[in-house]
């Protein structure tokens, strides 16, 4: 018999998001020129093969749920006590890391690029001390995740 497992009030979510969509824009761009060809050759061009049609139709299609797929690979939690990274859907990897040991954490970036910074979305970039990195990839509005894990930090620093 399973027991049942509690989320204490320290340990409970606090943000759950993934990569957002914009980090897929060229993607969703492409796909969706495809879908918009197939449909323009099929209103003006009646002497197109019905074969090339759903070949390119398809690869809109594959090309969309690709990006999708792709998206909700990448899953982050934020709870009071640590950071949740988890990734894949067949295979799941999971990383947790605990503010108390990141107390002094030597370096937290933000890396954007122009069209990130344009859009609104970017990476955080944390060096946990002793080499040890990881990334939280293509968010929506990291300054403001950015400030939520320092405030965290600096909560576990006073404990």
């Amino acid at each position: 018999m399973r027991k049942k497992v509690k989320w204490m009030d320290d340990d409970r979510i606090l943000y759950s998001f993934r990569k957002t969509r914009k980090a897929f824009l060229i993607e969703y761009v492409c796909g969706g020129l495809l879908i918009v060809l197939v449909l323009f050759s099929a209103i003006w061009i009646t002497n197109f093969s019905n074969s090339i049609r759903f070949f390119v139709l398809g690869l809109g299609i594959v090309l969309l749920g690709y990006t999708e797929i792709s998206r909700y690979m990448y899953r982050y939690k934020i709870t009071n006590e640590k950071i949740i990274i988890s990734h894949g859907l067949i295979k799941h990897n999971r990383k947790n890391v605990y503010f108390h040991p990141l107390g002094f954490v030597p370096d937290i970036n933000i890396k954007q690029g122009h069209l990130q910074r344009i859009l609104g979305y970017g990476t955080i970039d944390v060096e946990a001390g002793k080499g040890k990195t990881f990334e939280i990839k293509d968010i929506e509005d990291p300054h403001r995740i950015m400030k939520v894990i320092e405030e965290l930090i600096q909560r576990h620093k006073k404990e």
